[in-house]
């Protein structure tokens, strides 16, 4: 009769049991565990029948390679071979609970076991004390090699993978090939137990698109509790906006320079000498270096327009700014003044220098002539400026020199002071 109650016992309790023969080596060592008997809760907490697990092994219902399995092992050893009671928590994926294990031996090969569903103790200890110090949107917990055991739903919703899908999969596999170096020296960090209060990384969601997502994670012993965010768009919003401003720091540098640019000739024009020529001056004193000028027009430009319209007109400018920007140097300053007046300040140059140059760029104006308008001459004014005199006033003698130029007959070099 005791044994029928305590067979009722065993079968109706609502507390989990089974009990086991240890399966033992050639060396005497447990190596595996043979199920006996369990009862009906423990088939309800486990997920199994007992047709399912009653004489077959430990390892042949649970598959070596899970999280916890080295420390089960352990325990039921030391049970057996000690025949002292001990405990431990284990986490298998196929149950997806913490289950706390009491062993017991029985006689010397045969031991039972109690289990208690722990779960909710490890989201009150562990998980909601780790989630606490992040921020809660995607969250999950993992190992500190990076190995899933838990995610929630948001998780899902960003990436596309279930839980199941995740199972086994390690984190680093999902991480883009770029971000894969700084991607393990963060988990270095986190297996050292440093938290992350924020890190970004590529990942690959379940469609095989990548989004960026910023982590924060919180490290406890060998687990690391995780939140994280979908930033792809504010990513993609920034990149965009880099682009912008590379954008229009180029239109802006295009503005600028049609700014300071004649837009017929592609010399510099009024406003470059009005803005800019000051400070080429001023580096002219503090060197104490020479400086001239040219001023040139050519000769009866009128009558070209006049006689062949102002795109011929135009192309006689644009042949003359080539001409002579083939014979000075590229350091000297060379614009156009407006209408078929043009100048150009040389440093480095006494009034000497600027002279031969000048009367250079009047032969070959003379000597090439345009194909259309014909022969053209060009009168010209020189002058090397005096020690800290501004530009108008080195503008104005130049200037005078060129009206000198053209009364004297045109197509003529006339220096200041002469």
């Amino acid at each position: 009769m005791k044994e029928q109650y305590l067979k009722e016992f065993f079968e109706k309790s609502p507390t989990a049991y089974s009990y086991h023969r240890a399966i033992m080596d050639e060396w005497g060592i447990p190596c595996d565990y043979e199920f006996l008997a369990v009862n009906q809760t423990y088939e309800t907490l486990m997920g199994v029948k007992a047709s399912d697990v009653i004489d077959k092994s430990f390892y042949g219902v649970f598959p070596e390679g899970w999280e916890g399995e080295s420390q089960w092992k352990e325990t039921f050893n030391n049970a057996i071979m000690s025949q002292k009671a001990t405990q431990f928590d284990m986490n298998h994926y196929s149950i997806q609970k913490w289950i706390r294990v009491k062993v017991f031996p029985l006689d010397e090969h045969i031991f039972g076991c109690i289990y208690v569903d722990v779960t909710k103790e490890y989201m009150l200890d562990k998980e909601i004390e780790g989630f606490l110090k992040v921020n809660l949107d995607m969250l999950c917990v993992a190992t500190t090699d990076g190995q899933f055991l838990k995610i929630n739903k948001q998780f899902e919703h960003v990436l596309g993978y279930t839980f199941e899908e995740l199972l086994g999969e390690s984190f680093v596999s999902l991480v883009h090939t770029d971000d894969v170096p700084s991607t393990l020296a963060a988990m270095k960090d986190l297996e050292d137990q440093k938290e992350i209060l924020s890190f970004v990384n590529r990942v690959r969601c379940k469609d095989g698109s990548y989004k960026y997502i910023d982590w924060r994670s919180q490290p406890n012993g060998k687990y690391i509790y995780a939140s994280a965010r979908d930033i792809t768009e504010k990513r993609v919003a920034e990149k965009n906006l880099i682009q912008l401003n590379k954008t229009l720091q180029n239109k802006n540098k295009v503005l600028k320079n049609l700014a300071i640019t004649d837009e017929l000739t592609g010399l510099y024009n009024r406003h470059f000498i009005e803005q800019r020529i000051k400070e080429k001056l001023d580096y002219a004193d503090a060197s104490h270096e020479p400086v001239s000028i040219i001023i040139f027009d050519l000769d009866h430009f009128k009558r070209v327009n006049d006689t062949w319209g102002h795109p011929v007109g135009d192309e006689v400018l644009k042949h003359t700014a080539e001409i002579t920007r083939s014979i000075i140097r590229k350091s000297d300053i060379f614009a156009r003044l407006g209408g078929e007046e043009f100048v150009i300040l040389m440093r480095r140059s006494t009034i000497d220098d600027a002279v031969v140059v000048a009367e250079k760029i009047r032969t070959v104006i003379e000597d090439s002539g345009h194909s259309i308008a014909g022969k053209l001459t060009a009168s010209f004014g020189v002058a090397e400026r005096r020690e800290f005199e501004s530009f108008y006033s080195l503008y104005r003698r130049a200037d005078e020199a060129l009206y000198r130029a053209k009364k004297g007959g045109r197509n003529r070099v006339v220096s200041s002071g002469t």
